[in-house]
């Protein structure tokens, strides 16, 4: 059994390996699994959280779901236990999200006999779906090598940019980022970022493709930025930056309408939202096959 926590723990051969099964399965293929698997999100989740369940069951796996209060870990249980009750009552995967950040981690995958799948952990990782948008991304321009990928928002907070970065760079994208200040996280060079824009309006003009970020309004233990109606002005996707888009552009979910993106340009002719969530069902599937198939 593998696990995948981190895609910085991936090989450009083992990303191109999911994505050519998820590529399989787009085509109709069909994949059969055995065993059970523990859904435990104790964060709220709508898309990543029912796309691994639907996965399962399509893929023949049992599920079970452990959600929020109703985990032990809210009793001052240890995550770690928490996976070891799950090993001892002969789960094969655990997928999870939780609050906080995983790292280091090594440990945790040699003593555990699971198979560990990352939805989301605290602002560290969320690797299947920096590879839906690498997926996405790659069926929408092809090669993407030299592709200009401009993540706008807030990228302090953000585990998907920092999932999405090095894959990008990994496959010979070029990547920067745009947003306030207050919202760039220290050490940004360690994603290979190209630039950091101030204005959303020049990071346009650069970019081919471009990624909004939701605002993470429950991460953030201060006010850094000075109001939603100001953010939105500033950064925002409004209908008069929509016309001046070169290329296509995303976001992961869920959307701040009128503060990420204006609500009428969501589910237009430019946007890849709606193939993201198609996607997700399909990358998950493909992770899941990876690591227990």
């Amino acid at each position: 059994m593998g696990s995948l926590i981190s895609v910085r723990d991936l090989s450009r051969e083992q990303v191109e390996e999911i994505l050519d099964i998820a590529g399989s399965l787009k085509k109709g293929k069909t994949e059969n699994l055995k065993g059970s698997v523990v859904l435990l999100f104790l964060e709220p989740s709508t898309r990543t959280r029912i796309s691994f369940e639907k996965a399962c069951r399509e893929l023949g796996l049992e599920t079970f779901s452990v959600l929020g209060d109703s985990s032990s870990i809210v009793k001052g249980e240890s995550f770690f236990d928490t996976l070891k009750t799950f090993e001892a009552l002969g789960f094969s995967s655990v997928v999870f999200r939780v609050p906080f950040v995983l790292f280091p981690y090594e440990g945790l995958v040699r003593d555990i006999d699971l198979s560990l799948i990352n939805a989301g952990d605290g602002t560290h990782q969320h690797p299947t779906q920096g590879l839906i948008d690498l997926f996405t991304v790659k069926e929408a321009y092809g090669d993407i090598e030299g592709l200009k990928v401009l993540y706008v928002g807030d990228i302090h907070h953000s585990r998907v940019f920092r999932s999405g970065a090095p894959l990008f760079s990994m496959f010979g994208a070029k990547v920067s980022v745009c947003g306030p200040r207050t919202l760039i996280p220290r050490g940004i060079d360690v994603f290979d970022v190209e630039k950091v824009f101030d204005s959303v309006d020049d990071g346009i003009e650069w970019a081919d493709l471009v990624i909004w970020l939701r605002l993470q309004k429950e991460r953030q233990k201060e006010n850094l930025v000075p109001s939603e109606k100001s953010y939105f002005e500033q950064f925002g996707l409004t209908r008069e930056r929509y016309k001046k888009l070169k290329g296509f552009f995303m976001h992961p979910g869920p959307v701040n309408r009128e503060v990420d993106i204006s609500g009428d340009v969501l589910y237009s002719e430019k946007s890849l939202v709606l193939k993201q969530v198609r996607n997700g069902l399909l990358i998950r599937k493909a992770v899941l096959k990876w690591c227990l198939g």
